[in-house]
Order: structure tokens, then sequence, then C-alpha cells
């Protein structure tokens, strides 16, 4: 017993659209749940730095409470292309207070964390000197 389904282009069209549609969004809600790095505590903060071969003296870290800010100078801009680059991107979190985590890198450098509700969402490697070079983290998952 043979079957036939007979569509029109128009039909067809738009069932490819949602099928589309539906598929870019499973895509997107996979990413993002995926992509989230847990920094909630000090052990999983370290275990993150040594999945991406960042070894730091971990009895040792300040940490302080910053605003991301609403609008972007560009200096921010600048620093935010620097984490967009590394896969993280501060322009979610506009508005928002987050803990930034510093660890100390060597006598020379430093690693941060920018943490938000429990979430690594960026952070960077910084020289201990003014005018140093700062470098973006590898967003990666443990």
């Amino acid at each position: 017993m043979k079957i036939f389904l007979t569509l029109s282009k128009r039909s067809l069209a738009v069932i490819l659209a949602v099928l589309l549609i539906v598929i870019i969004l499973c895509a997107q809600y996979l990413s993002s749940t995926a992509a989230k790095i847990d920094g909630s505590t000090h052990a999983k903060r370290m275990t993150y730095l040594n999945s991406v071969k960042l070894f730091v003296d971990d009895s040792s870290f300040s940490k302080k409470e910053i605003l991301i800010p609403e609008t972007f100078s560009p200096t921010f801009e600048s620093y935010n292309n620097l984490q967009k680059k590394s896969g993280f991107d501060l322009k979610k979190h506009k508005g928002k207070y987050a803990t930034v985590y510093s660890y100390p890198l060597g006598r020379s450098q430093t690693v941060n964390l920018i943490v938000l509700k429990g979430e690594i969402i960026g952070g960077d490697i910084s020289e201990n000197k003014a005018g140093g070079e700062i470098k973006g983290l590898i967003k990666g998952t443990i």
C-alpha cells in the first residue's frame, strides 16, 4: 500500500521555514546552556583556570564588585572586543553587578575572572605594570 502526499510549493516552503526556525532556536538554546562556566566557588574557578592551562597561586586572591556599564565607553568597548575574541560578551550583562576575582600569575601578571550569579562571564590576563598588555582568556567548557 502506497500513500502519496501532495503539497503545494507554498505549503512546502512554510514547512521548511518552520523547521529551520526550530533548528535555529534549538541550536541557540544548546549553545547558551552548554557554554556556561561555573565559577560559583573557589574550587570551580581553579578547575576552570587549570582547564585553560593557567596555574595561579590559589592561596592569594582578591575580589571586588564592579558594575558593567549600561553604555560602553570606547575603552570598555575595546575591552569587550577582547572578551568577544575569547568567546565571552559583556554586552549581555549591561547594567549588572559582577564580581572580579584576581589571582597572581607569577610575579608580573594577574588573571582576572568576571563572575555573575556564579557564572564566569569574562576575564583577562593583565601585566602588573602601568600600560601593561591585557590578553583575553579562552572560553571553554571544563
